[in-house]
């Protein structure tokens, strides 16, 4: 049994109006085939659904019970091409991001909240993890997109530049080095704070160190940004963070700077999105929405 929506149509038309032809007028069609459409919709439900009353049709009791559902049916076929084809529509529902912690936590959470409170019908779910995890989640289409701060080298992902960061090595005020120009052999058997295999700031970091032949020592690992800074407040070490995370503790000199000569950590943020799939509407709203707040510079 296949009843379309015209004939559901043409049915609540005539029960309305009581006649064809009038039926006819009001869904555009012939009175041929609005009484056609209705013999076939009677005969695909093998039951009669009008009772003739002089020149009026008039529904039976099956015809009466279809009456409500038909209406129902075709009720919410109207909200389903009001949704889609509202302007509203292109950016509503849920988008699945992922993003490398440094650019999760401190620019793509207040991102995602203020782009919600603009588009009101669309949800940003955002998951914060390292670059790998990003990447993984992206090949497996559990992330429509995704920002990374580290390497993705696999031929299935798409990669963009998106924007720039720098990394600043940092100590506890009362180290020794504390707000020193140094040379890297300065720093050869210091201790450090790292963040954990997989983390694109550990990564970049490490090879810039070994290019100096650095050689940092390995002391803790942790792997969030406000676990490493709380462990070098503690006088665990050194270590390195984006100049994003270490703004506020900076001023307030909670934690102090130590420049290395040579060691230039400027690097770039990537955009990631599996190449077999679409961006829809709302992923590329949200990217331009965020290049707009973040000010991030074009490429």
């Amino acid at each position: 049994m296949r009843i379309t929506l015209k004939q559901l149509t043409i049915f609540e038309a005539v029960a309305r109006s009581g006649q064809v032809a009038r039926a006819a007028e009001m869904v555009n069609l012939s009175a041929p085939a609005t009484s056609m459409a209705l013999a076939e919709l009677e005969k695909q439900l093998d039951a009669r659904l009008f009772e003739r009353v002089g020149n009026r049709l008039s529904l039976n009791s099956q015809g009466s019970l279809l009456l409500p559902l038909a209406t129902e049916a075709l009720q919410k076929f109207d909200q389903i091409e009001h949704l889609f084809s509202s302007p509203e529509a292109e950016y509503s529902g849920t988008l699945n991001v992922s993003a490398s912690s440094t650019i999760g936590n401190f620019m793509l959470a207040k991102s995602a909240v203020a782009f919600c409170q603009q588009y009101t019908q669309a949800q940003v779910d955002l998951d914060i993890d390292n670059t790998q995890a990003v990447i993984k989640s992206v090949l497996e289409f559990r992330s429509e997109i995704g920002f990374i701060e580290g390497q993705c080298l696999d031929s299935r992902i798409k990669v963009e530049a998106w924007h720039k960061d720098r990394l600043l090595v940092f100590c506890h005020p009362a180290h020794p080095l504390a707000g020193q120009h140094v040379t890297p052999q300065a720093l050869r058997g210091q201790p450090w704070v790292m963040r954990e295999e997989g983390s694109g700031t550990r990564d970049y970091f490490i090879n810039a160190a070994n290019a100096l032949d650095m050689q940092p020592v390995e002391k803790f690992v942790f792997r969030t940004p406000d676990a490493i800074k709380q462990a070098v407040k503690q006088g665990a070490g050194l270590a390195v963070l984006s100049e994003l995370t270490l703004e506020k503790e900076v001023s307030r000199k909670e934690l102090a700077i130590i420049e290395v000569e040579g060691l230039f950590l400027e690097r770039q943020f990537y955009r990631i999105h599996h190449k077999s799939r679409k961006s829809t509407p709302l992923c590329d709203r949200f990217v331009g929405f965020c290049t707009t707040l973040l000010n991030v510079e074009p490429v």
